[in-house]
C-alpha cells in the first residue's frame, strides 16, 4: 500500500512544518494565536456591536457587557433586554459592564450557576470585572 503510506507520510511531514513555523512565528515575536476565537452568546442578545472605544453607555432597561474580542482586536459589546439565563462562550480576560434596568439586579455566573461577581445593581455606573469564570449571564 505505497500510496497510503505516502499520504500518510505527507499529512505528518505537513503537520510538522506547520508546527515548526507557528514556532518560529512565535520566536521572532510574531502575534501568533490560531486559536483565538471570537467571545458569543446564546441566545444571541438584542445587539451585538464592535467598537474601539470600548462600553461608554447602556441604553435604559438594558443590562449591557463589553469583552475583548482578539480575531476583530476590538472591544465586543453585548446588549441584553430579555430576562433569561445567556451562555457566554469564550469570554476571557476583563471586561466591563454597565448595568441601567429599572429595578433588576444582573447575575454573572460560573459553570456551576453560582455567583462569580456580587450582583450587579442596577445604577448605571460602569463596573469591571473578570469575564474568565463566566459562563453565564442572568440580566434580570
Amino acid at each position: 500500500m505505497p500510496i497510503k503510506h505516502s499520504v500518510l507520510t505527507t499529512a505528518v511531514a505537513l503537520a510538522a512544518l506547520s508546527g515548526a513555523l507557528v514556532a518560529t512565528q512565535a520566536q521572532a515575536g510574531e502575534s501568533v494565536s490560531p486559536s483565538a476565537v471570537s467571545p458569543t452568546v446564546s441566545p444571541e442578545p438584542e445587539k451585538v456591536f464592535h467598537t474601539t472605544d470600548g462600553l461608554q453607555s447602556c441604553p435604559k432597561g438594558r443590562f449591557c457587557t463589553e469583552t475583548w474580542d482578539e480575531p476583530k482586536k476590538s472591544w465586543k459589546i453585548h446588549v441584553f433586554w430579555k430576562c433569561g439565563t445567556y451562555k457566554l462562550y469564550d469570554w476571557e480576560k476583563v471586561g466591563a459592564y454597565i448595568n441601567n434596568q429599572d429595578g433588576a439586579y444582573a447575575k454573572v455566573l460560573n459553570a456551576d450557576k453560582k455567583l462569580v461577581w456580587p450582583e450587579i445593581p442596577p445604577n448605571n455606573k460602569k463596573g469591571w470585572g473578570n469575564w474568565t469564570d463566566a459562563y453565564y449571564i442572568r440580566p434580570c
